[in-house]
């Protein structure tokens, strides 16, 4: 094997490579947790008189009221369901791409041994 084989090896190995759950889980739940957190204060310090309608979080996270310490409860709830959504995306994708390679594996085993009965 030369040296731009084995490059493309390794680097197919990486495209392949399963995604940690636990790490897009993480990753995904602080994006969501910041994004509650910073559109609740600028809502407040933009807008006291609440035109913008962030109450509605309320029916999504318990506890969320438009308020600092409401801030903080959403930015929670938000961690949690981003945390779940990023896991599971993350399973999903190692999930799908496992099938595929082993219906690949399958179909190239099958392909390769196909004619084994003509030679006998």
């Amino acid at each position: 094997m030369t040296t731009s084989d084995s490059q493309l090896a390794g680097q197919l190995a990486l495209a392949f490579a399963p995604l940690d759950k636990r790490a897009l889980g993480i990753g995904v739940g602080v994006a969501f947790a910041l994004l509650v957190f910073t559109v609740t204060i600028l809502g407040i310090l933009v807008d006291p008189g609440h035109s913008f309608p962030l109450d509605l979080l309320n029916h999504f996270f318990y506890g969320f009221r438009v308020s600092i310490v409401g801030a903080m409860v959403g930015a929670a709830w938000a961690f949690v369901t981003g945390f779940f959504w990023g896991w599971f995306a993350a399973f999903m994708r190692n999930l799908v791409y496992a099938l595929w390679l082993m219906n690949l594996r399958i179909r190239t085993d099958f392909s390769t041994s196909r004619d084994f009965l003509d030679h006998i």
